[in-house]
């Protein structure tokens, strides 16, 4: 009797588990996730935009989703297609899923960050909800731009933005976080002392900004600090111009 009675036990535990399996299985589902991957970033000095070459390929990102109390991540998109071939699931709730690209919060030379991010819902029943994400670039271009009047003046000038040293002779970009960011100038002037500049200015993700330093002779001599087309700072100089200028 003790047998029979153990044995119906164990087959309620076996149908109890096998319910349980099932209701879970009914609130799963997947996620598919399409990709628009845009290498223009907005060029605030001309009416063209600025193509960058270094552009990510759509299963180069990695793919971070969020929710449900959790967090999952695949070092490219190419591995995450690969899990939900698997079988990979998802417990119905919402989730936020975000595709990138590079170092987030690094600055530097050829440093691009593309990032893109979208919500969705993921169903039950095993159906599969698409996740449509444009990536572009996250962090700024800054470029510093001088005029004849200014290099005629001075002989030396150098630039730092964020303390990252500007280097007029490269080629490649040179990426810095978006917000405020803090531009220097020390110049050498003709009597051989230095003068040293700073402005503040505010830089907007997937945008090439250019800082122009210019030397306004009209009157008193000053210099000039224009960000995008628009003068941001004059300083004037506390002596006359050398006559040999």
């Amino acid at each position: 009797m003790k047998k029979i009675l153990f044995a119906i036990a164990l087959a309620l535990v076996a149908t109890a588990c096998n319910n349980n399996e099932g209701e879970q299985a009914l609130q799963q589902g997947s996620i598919s996730i399409e990709v628009t991957t845009r290498g223009e970033v907005d060029n605030t000095t001309s009416a063209n935009t600025v193509v960058l070459e270094s552009a990510p390929a759509a299963n180069e990102l990695k793919v971070e989703i969020a929710g449900n109390d959790n967090t999952y991540t695949w070092d490219t998109l190419a591995e995450f297609n690969k899990a939900v071939g698997n079988g990979f699931t998802f417990t119905s709730a919402p989730y936020t899923v975000t595709l990138s690209h590079g170092e987030k919060g690094v600055e530097g030379w050829s440093k691009p960050y593309f990032e893109g991010s979208t919500t969705v819902e993921v169903p039950m029943y095993g159906l599969s909800a698409e996740a449509s994400v444009l990536v572009v670039l996250a962090n700024s271009i800054v470029a510093i731009d001088t005029t004849s009047n200014f290099d005629g003046y001075f002989s030396e000038a150098t630039f730092t933005i964020n303390d990252m040293a500007w280097d007029a002779a490269k080629e490649e970009h040179l990426f810095a976080n978006a917000g405020e960011a803090t531009i220097a100038c020390t110049a050498k002037r003709p009597t051989g002392s230095d003068i040293t500049l700073t402005q503040k200015v505010t830089l907007k993700p997937t945008t090439r900004h250019t800082i122009l330093f210019d030397l306004d002779t009209v009157g008193k001599a000053a210099v000039t600090i224009t960000f995008d087309d628009e003068i941001v700072a004059t300083e004037e100089l506390e002596f006359e111009l050398n006559e040999n200028a």
